[in-house]
């Protein structure tokens, strides 16, 4: 029923799921799973104890993968990143690593943030004064890896390396069933990224990824769960952030009416970002695995069992937000689940919707300008965005 669903646009297949059961089984998708599609129903998933986010290991059993010491390490690094942790781990790892996407730390990086979306800024005007240009690589790419290399003071890993190790990973934990080529291409892509995040040399002494590695008195257990966190930080931080710039870019080039709006009332323009977050997530579904039975909805539910929950669809459950497939700037969205929920809420999502403030801020003025041309939407099921959106200079009236 869900598996075949349009990639370009999967809010229709999300209207289905809700005329039917709130508890739906899809055999194929994610080698079996439960799809849960109402806003309360994965609200209360996400934050239920009994649900597990270990599922580290059911990936590479469906990869088919023969085992070997390089892949033992990869599964025992991705096991330890804080979204694969369940209590109490999660508790110990995730106080270490709060500090560094606190309000206080927010405010030290806005001027970091700030010049680095003006250098982006004044680079694409350049090029655009030579044709056209692609917002995603010019803009939507480069800047949160850039802004996440400062955070963890990685000064010395070329962007183009950063770009691929976290994208082949996306790759990876955005696919419903990953092949053997493609685990066998991530396991290379993290353990390269975990060499370079483990030699001292390459990490600016005291930046987080040094503190991570070196400072005894953080609560972290060994080598390999230090090293797991800057890996997790490096990876999770990019994703949402360029998913979300390239949706607010090409929302406000397809609509000059919200351009405008914004460009009126800049005061706008946190509520636009949350709006956008809950109208088309950067990500769709996060997944829970039982682990316990439990009758739920009328079902019997085993041991084991994986739940889809579809982020997607409760950013447009009905029930919660009136006329759910508008785009609102003025809608109340404190109950949008885009960046997750409960202990395991987005431990970024202040500094992805800092960055797009920032952004938005800057580039608002020139969007009147560009003409959108072609775009292509990333084709992974679990993200929403925008692998290129071609732009160039309106032409001046004759």
């Amino acid at each position: 029923m869900f598996g075949d669903f349009n990639l370009a646009s999967p809010y229709p297949a999300y209207a289905r799921l809700r005329q039917g059961p709130p508890l739906v089984w899809d055999a194929d998708f994610c080698g079996g799973a439960w799809l849960v599609h109402r806003h309360g129903d994965v609200q209360a998933a996400l934050r239920h104890p009994d649900l597990s986010v270990r599922r580290v290991g059911g990936w590479v059993s469906q990869a088919g993968a023969h085992p070997s010491p390089r892949l033992q390490t990869f599964k025992g690094l991705m096991a330890r990143t804080l979204v694969f942790l369940d209590r109490p781990r999660h508790t110990r790892v995730r106080r270490v690593v709060n500090a560094a996407f606190s309000a206080k730390a927010l405010d030290t990086l806005h001027g970091t943030i700030e010049k680095r979306v003006a250098q982006i800024h004044l680079g694409l005007e350049n090029k655009l004064q030579h044709g056209s240009a692609d917002l995603v690589d010019e803009v939507c790419r480069p800047l949160p890896a850039l802004v996440m290399m400062d955070v963890l003071g990685l000064q010395q890993l070329p962007l183009s390396v950063f770009q691929a190790w976290s994208e082949q990973l996306a790759r990876f934990i955005g696919q419903a069933t990953p092949d053997q080529p493609l685990l066998m291409d991530t396991q290379d892509a993290l353990l390269d990224m975990a060499d370079f995040l483990g030699n001292s040399a390459n990490l600016q002494e005291g930046g987080l990824a040094w503190r991570l590695l070196h400072d005894k008195q953080l609560s972290l257990q060994g080598r390999r769960e230090r090293l797991a966190q800057s890996c997790m930080l490096l990876f999770a931080g990019y994703e949402t952030s360029r998913h979300l710039l390239s949706s607010l870019f090409q929302t406000l080039l397809d609509d000059c009416t919200k351009q405008q709006d914004l460009l009126s009332n800049p005061q706008k323009i946190p509520a636009a970002i949350k709006e956008v977050l809950r109208h088309d997530s950067p990500i769709q579904y996060t997944a829970r695995r039982l682990m316990q039975n439990q009758h739920w909805h009328g079902q019997h539910l085993r041991k084991g069992q994986l739940l889809l929950l579809l982020l997607g669809a409760a950013n447009r459950d009905p029930e919660v937000f009136a006329h759910p497939d508008e785009l609102d700037f003025n809608r109340n969205n404190q109950a949008e689940l885009s960046m997750g929920h409960g202990i395991h809420h987005c431990l970024g999502a202040g500094l992805v919707q800092l960055e797009a403030r920032l952004t938005l801020e800057q580039f608002l003025p020139l969007l009147p300008r560009l003409q959108l041309g072609q775009g292509e939407r990333i084709q992974l099921p679990a993200y929403r965005g925008w692998n290129r959106l071609s732009v160039q200079y309106r032409a001046l009236p004759s």
